[in-house]
């Protein structure tokens, strides 16, 4: 007779790169682990399957120590008895970039597809939320289930839902356990049958017949107690057997899908019991109404879904951050990890940024007109980058050394980015004709704009010009003019001039990279810094020329109006658009003119104690917090001319050193925090750019920048992956709950304040964590610091030695910050704030040469797109299989957009294919346009060849 349920065992490990250990260290127990499982896998066939999910870079890491047992792990996962997670690492999905996450499947497919193939179920269960577009990313790689936990409770959500992405996309979505997320079978039968322990005991006894050791000289001290001896058995008395069996029946029953039920045996780092089979059948033997079996998670998935595909499920449509509940649940959202150790964040966005939306967009371009796409190199930058995308690596929650270890694989991808950027650009330039509409003497800039908007703004370069000899200066014409003493105007190509302000010349020596020549050979020039008024069309370039002339002598001055000067001594900077006004405490107030609106005492500090970890923020309970409202501020007038305004404004704080031991009150003693920023506006500028620099000393605190926005509202609009979110700013109450309620949110490039009729966004690059408050001006405060005291060593109460030891989660040092404040009319899309966040964050790149000859038109848009206002760029890039340009676009409105593309490259075929890379159909080409429909928030792949 069959029994009324089936219990599906899921054995495997949660497999941290980095945490306790470095990778490194790691690896070498890896190396144990690895072993094991092949050695159980292989030497008994009824232990059915192991998970590896910790993805593709396990295999990869543990075969760089034993690369000879490749053809074993191979036949393993073709066989289906060892499974791996499709992604490359187990990323953080809320603090990466949405196309981060794109390229961590896409390389975690790879792999996984040179193995014998991975899970069929998207995996994020170490994500800190779940955001709103993971239904549609997973379905363009032909994942239709998901597996996570965090960011769910089981009071709001079934263990099986449909996921419903903003798109419309849908997913088959298991949730699993608010006690124990992945390890139920583990704490539940594992722990009282093998361990002869309470379930969910998390202590240890010290017992002298395990034979434990420690190592405890003053450099290894920290590490754990490794037992010598351990029973490699479990209990098979009736009485044992029952309570486990009962145990897990009571724990899993809640969650039972149809007459499926779940139990996971995935614990961290952990290996696998060798004599799983053996007390499965024993708890077999006592079952009478539930079958207890071995199963993969793609064999679970297959079966409730299978049982429930014919019955109404809940739906749930867009973003998951639900905290939890219960006290001593395992199932927090942990939402704090977006401000730990900020320093990695800010490097992972000029990582980012470099690869995505510089290196990548001019290799691929360059690519068609001769110049090898650096596939290879562009690989490893992406690779290292992954690596530090980690779930405990990007949200700093590991030891320092494994942190300080990620600064190379930054270090690495941004050099490589830096690089072929360059090299691209170079090729690129030498393909221009620029001796067609300048001159033979002029000295041509040419810029080139990635984003698929255009772009109007005030933009510097640097200029190195050749010294000028007597000589030089009669071939240009400007005889008797001589070292720096060159007049010149800027032009376009029709020979308009074009406004710029030169900043400063200063005479310098610079190399010259010459094949047939030493490395060491240099000239002399003048580096000119120049502003200049430029127009850039949207993915694409246009040149300006410096042509020197001769002075130009106004021998009867006229009396002209007033000077447009951006800043005044009064402490003004002022352009067409915005009026800031500092105050003498370094606060300053910005009137935007489209309105009339003034916003008052913006830029204050704030700064909190902070006694929490890398995932979890807490407060002292004496906490007191410090303004800098009170502060006198030395005010420097940096810069002012016709193009560009700047203010540098100089305050120091004073901050509690620490948090007292016992953590429960900030020390008197009392630390400085200088901190310096620059205000500059420019001429047209919309938005105020901010770069703030600080010094940190202080530990177990949290600096906030505040902007009170005087906004009636209850809501914030941020950027997400491929989406933009409207979060509640109010409070919930959640009374005794574990988990409180989150004030502090992630985001990606901007947070949004309005009520759809005026606006204040504030734009960043690379800080991932606001609050939006809930008093009466809407002061929107950005999070540049937050430092704790919890570590990740084998001893967690740390001793005073320690706590001096480890100061990486304190984030001593510099710090240096961007963002910017943009009032606008509207919400975000009328205000275009999404476009405007990432024309601040992606530089134009500019290029000097001499005119030459050249198969590309001196002003070229590559790619036009219509409407830009609606669609944003994602990627542009070479395929995967080297063959073609990829662009990937998202529609960032609900509401159904009519494309087109022009298409200056000679392109004979485009194709719309998934995220993966596969075709889905073609797409026609005329007279190099192409038109299509993209839904309300769809993203869409494109393969130009």
């Amino acid at each position: 007779m069959s029994k009324k349920f089936k219990m599906h065992v899921i054995s495997g490990t949660h497999w941290d790169r980095e945490w306790r250990h470095t990778a490194e260290q790691s690896k070498l127990h890896l190396v144990d682990l690895m072993d094991s499982i092949l050695h159980v896998l292989e030497s008994n066939k009824e232990y059915m399957c192991f998970c590896l999910d910790g993805g593709t870079v396990v295999l990869e890491d543990y075969l760089t120590v034993r690369p000879e047992n490749q053809d074993r792990i191979k036949e393993l996962i073709e066989t289906k008895r060892m499974q791996v997670v499709n992604f490359y690492t187990l990323p953080e999905t809320n603090t990466v970039a949405p196309e981060s996450l794109i390229r961590n499947l896409l390389v975690g497919h790879r792999m996984a597809k040179e193995f014998g193939g991975g899970m069929k179920s998207g995996y994020t269960a170490t994500s800190y939320g779940q955001h709103s577009q993971m239904p549609q990313i997973y379905q363009g790689f032909g994942i239709d289930t998901a597996i996570f936990y965090r960011g769910t409770n089981k009071h709001i959500l079934a263990p099986l839902f449909i996921w419903e992405g903003v798109d419309g996309s849908r997913l088959y979505a298991l949730r699993t356990f608010d006690e124990v997320t992945r390890t139920n079978w583990y704490f539940y039968v594992h722990q009282p049958l093998v361990l002869g322990k309470p379930c969910r005991d998390l202590t240890y006894t010290y017992d002298r017949d395990h034979a434990p050791v420690h190592l405890c000289d003053e450099g290894l001290y920290e590490k754990a107690f490794v037992l010598l001896k351990e029973d490699y058995d479990f209990k098979k008395d009736k009485e044992s057997l029952q309570k486990a069996l009962d145990a897990i029946t009571n724990q899993a029953m809640p969650y039972a899908i149809g007459h499926h039920l779940l139990a996971l045996n995935m614990e961290d780092n952990s290996q696998p019991f060798g004599l799983l089979p053996d007390m499965i059948q024993a708890l077999n033997s006592i079952s009478p109404d539930i079958d207890i079996v071995q199963d993969s998670l793609d064999e679970y998935m297959q079966a409730i879904i299978g049982e429930m595909k014919d019955k109404p499920l809940p739906v749930h449509r867009g973003e998951l951050r639900y905290t939890t509940v219960e006290h001593g649940n395992f199932n927090a959202l942990l939402g704090a990890t977006h401000s730990s150790r900020i320093k990695l964040k800010l490097l992972n966005e000029k990582a980012e940024t470099n690869l995505i939306y510089l290196a990548e967009p001019v290799a691929a371009i360059a690519s068609v007109f001769g110049k090898e796409y650096p596939k290879t190199n562009l690989d490893r930058a992406w690779e290292a980058l992954l690596k530090n995308h980690a779930h405990d690596s990007i949200c700093g929650a590991a030891v320092d050394l494994a942190h300080e270890d990620m600064l190379y694989n930054f270090s690495l991808a941004n050099t490589v980015a830096e690089e072929v950027s360059a090299r691209s650009i170079i090729s690129l330039f030498s393909k221009i004709d620029t001796a067609k509409g300048f001159k033979g003497t002029d000295h041509t800039i040419t810029f080139f704009n990635t984003l698929n908007i255009p772009r109007s703004e005030i933009i510097p370069v640097i200029i190195d010009l050749p010294e000028v000899t007597e000589s030089i200066s009669k071939d240009i014409g400007v005889e008797g003019i001589s070292g720096s003493d060159v007049f010149y105007d800027i032009v376009d190509n029709k020979g308009n001039n074009i406004e710029y302000v030169e900043l400063s010349c200063e005479p310098i020596k610079i190399g010259v990279e010459r094949e047939l020549d030493s490395k060491a050979i240099k000239f002399p020039a003048n580096r000119r810094r120049i502003l200049i008024n430029a127009n850039v069309p949207a993915m694409g370039y246009t040149t300006y020329a410096l042509r020197p002339r001769k002075p130009r002598y106004v021998l009867h001055p006229e009396i002209g109006p007033d000077r447009k000067l951006i800043a005044r001594e009064n402490g003004v900077l002022e352009n067409e658009h915005l009026k800031v006004t500092l105050n003498p405490n370094g606060t300053f107030s910005i009137l935007h003119k489209e309105t009339g609106r003034l916003m008052e005492d913006l830029h204050y500090f704030t700064d909190s104690g902070e006694t929490g970890s890398a995932h979890l923020s807490n407060r002292p309970q004496r906490n007191t917090i410090v303004t800098s409202l009170g502060n006198a501020a030395t005010i420097t007038l940096a810069e002012s001319n016709l193009l560009r305004g700047q203010y540098k404004v100089e305050l120091s704080m004073r901050v509690p050193a620490a948090a007292t031991l016992d953590s429960r009150d900030r020390l008197r003693q009392m630390v400085e925090i200088p901190i310096t920023y620059w205000l500059t506006l420019e001429k047209g500028g919309k938005y105020l750019k901010i770069r703030t620099r600080l010094h940190n000393e202080a530990r177990d605190h949290k600096l906030c920048v505040n902007f009170p926005s005087g906004i009636k509202t209850d809501f914030a609009t941020v950027e997400s992956a491929f989406a933009v979110e409207r979060r509640f700013i109010r409070w919930a109450d959640t009374g005794d709950n574990q988990e409180p309620f989150y004030p502090f949110q992630p985001m990606r490039n901007f947070v949004d304040v309005n009520d759809g009729k005026v606006a204040l966004a504030v734009l960043n690059k690379g800080l991932r964590e606001y609050e939006v408050k809930d008093d009466a001006d809407r002061t929107i405060a950005i999070t540049l610091l937050r430092t704790h005291r919890a570590y990740m060593t084998a001893n967690t109460d740390m001793t005073p030695e320690e706590f001096d030891k480890y100061t990486g989660l304190h984030s001593f040092g510099d710090f240096e910050y961007d963002y910017a404040l943009y009032p606008h009319v509207g919400d975000w899309d009328e205000g275009k704030v999404l476009q405007s966040a990432y024309q601040f964050k992606v530089d134009v790149k500019a290029i000097q040469g001499v005119t030459l000859g050249g198969e590309l038109p001196s002003t070229n848009s590559f790619f036009s797109i219509s409407p830009a206002e609606k669609i944003m760029l994602s990627a542009l890039k070479c395929a995967e299989n080297g063959d073609g340009i990829v662009m990937r676009l998202w529609n960032t409105t609900s509401e159904k957009q009519d494309v087109s593309i022009a298409v200056t490259l000679p392109i004979k075929t485009v194709t719309n294919i998934r995220l993966d890379e596969t075709p889905i159909s073609e797409v026609s080409l005329k007279n190099g346009n192409i038109q299509f429909e993209m839904g309300p928030h769809k993203i869409c792949t494109l393969l130009f060849k």
